[in-house]
C-alpha cells in the first residue's frame, strides 16, 4: 500500500451512530465488533470530512462502482477509483497471532471472571488502533476488546491466552482451539463479489457522486 492509500484509510471518519441495516449470516457478536469500530472518531471534529459509514450487501460490482442490494439511507451505489482502499476477511489461525498484532475479540465473561473469546479478528498494520479499548455489550457478560497483543501464552489443550493492552488498560483473553480466527487483509476490487456483506466508508463529492474511500468486506 502506498503512503497516499494508507493515509486515506486512516482519514476515514467513523460515525458514532452506525447504520443498523441487517447483515445476513453475520454473527451477532461480530456485528457488535463492527459497531464498536464504527463508533470511533479518528480525527478532531474540525478536520472531519463528510464521510458516511454504510453497511450493505453487494448486488452488482464492476471496476467503477458497487450497487447495493437495498438502498441504504438514500444511497443505492458508490463509485470506486484507484484510491479506494479495500480489506477482505480471510480465515486465519491462532498460530498467526504474535506480540504486536492488533486484534478485536468478542468474548464472554464466565463465572470465574475470565474472558473467553468467542471470535477473534486480526487487523492489518494500517488499521492498528482502530476502535481501541474495551466495552461491554448490551448483555453485560459480553465484552468487546480491541487491543494490541503483548504476550501469547500457549496452553497444553491447544488454545492460547492472549495478554493484550489498550489505552488505559490491559486484559487477558482465553482463546480455545475452536474459536474462529479471521484476518482483515489489504485487497482489491477483484475480491469483492455479489452477496458479500460490506462496510463502506464514503463521501459525497461536489459533483454529487458518493465515492467509496475504504471498504471492509466482512463475510
Amino acid at each position: 500500500m502506498d503512503p497516499e492509500q494508507r493515509n486515506s484509510c486512516h482519514s476515514v471518519i467513523l460515525s458514532s451512530e452506525p447504520h443498523m441495516h441487517s447483515f445476513a449470516g453475520v454473527k451477532p457478536l461480530l456485528l457488535a465488533l463492527l459497531i464498536g469500530l464504527l463508533g470511533v472518531q479518528l480525527l478532531p471534529a474540525a478536520a472531519q470530512p463528510a464521510n458516511v459509514p454504510i453497511r450493505a450487501i453487494i448486488e452488482t460490482i464492476d471496476s467503477n462502482s458497487i450497487v447495493f442490494r437495498e438502498e441504504v439511507d438514500g444511497v443505492a451505489s458508490v463509485a470506486l477509483d484507484a484510491k479506494t482502499v479495500i480489506y477482505t476477511s480471510e480465515p486465519s489461525s491462532l498460530n498467526d497471532i504474535s506480540p504486536g498484532d492488533f486484534v478485536a475479540s468478542a468474548a464472554v465473561k464466565q463465572a470465574d471472571g475470565k474472558l473467553h473469546s468467542t471470535e477473534l479478528r486480526i487487523f492489518p498494520d494500517a488499521l492498528h488502533g482502530m476502535g481501541e479499548g474495551q466495552r461491554t455489550m448490551k448483555d453485560s457478560n459480553n465484552v468487546m476488546t480491541n487491543a494490541t497483543v503483548s504476550q501469547v501464552v500457549r496452553v497444553p489443550e491447544g488454545g492460547q491466552i492472549l495478554k493484550v493492552k489498550y489505552q488505559n488498560g490491559t486484559a487477558e483473553l482465553i482463546v480455545d482451539p475452536q474459536v474462529p480466527v479471521t484476518a482483515l487483509v489489504w485487497s482489491d476490487a477483484s475480491t469483492l463479489k455479489p452477496g458479500m456483506n460490506v462496510v463502506v466508508f464514503a463521501a459525497k463529492g461536489s459533483d454529487g457522486v458518493v465515492k467509496a474511500h475504504t471498504i471492509l468486506a466482512i463475510n
